[in-house]
């Protein structure tokens, strides 16, 4: 399995942090695990519930079961794994302005996150 850490965001003001990791399985297959904790649950569905807005293009990301949610006292987490293709995160990681919605909470996708996917992606993908 090879997998290439994004760093993630952490957001003050709301007290939110996602990471978002490409991974490849040993079987070859891409997903990408997208990680929020918070301080409310956002009890993500299975299905179309991660989107990347791209140069006015929509990328929507489909997971297989619901989240895996941990809530205790004021934190929440939850875990996701979203099937994701090489051109599907070459657009995400080449676009100049890239916005994301996961379930229900919009987010900007930081620069610094999109260059460790275009490195990931020209190094081992």
């Amino acid at each position: 399995m090879i997998r290439q850490k994004s760093n993630g965001f952490f957001i003050p003001d709301e007290k939110v942090s996602v990471d978002m990791d490409i991974i490849i399985s040993s079987l070859k297959v891409p997903y990408l695990r997208v990680s929020y904790y918070g301080t409310e649950q956002l009890s993500i569905p299975d299905g179309q519930t991660l989107s990347f807005f791209v140069n006015g293009e929509e990328i929507k990301l489909s997971s297989k079961r619901q989240s895996n949610r941990l809530k205790k006292g004021n934190e929440a987490v939850e875990v996701l794994s979203y099937l994701v293709t090489r051109g599907q995160m070459k657009k995400i990681s080449e676009g100049s302005k890239v916005k994301c919605v996961l379930h229900d909470y919009t987010f900007p996708v930081p620069n610094q996150m999109k260059q460790n996917w275009n490195t990931f992606i020209g190094e081992y993908w």
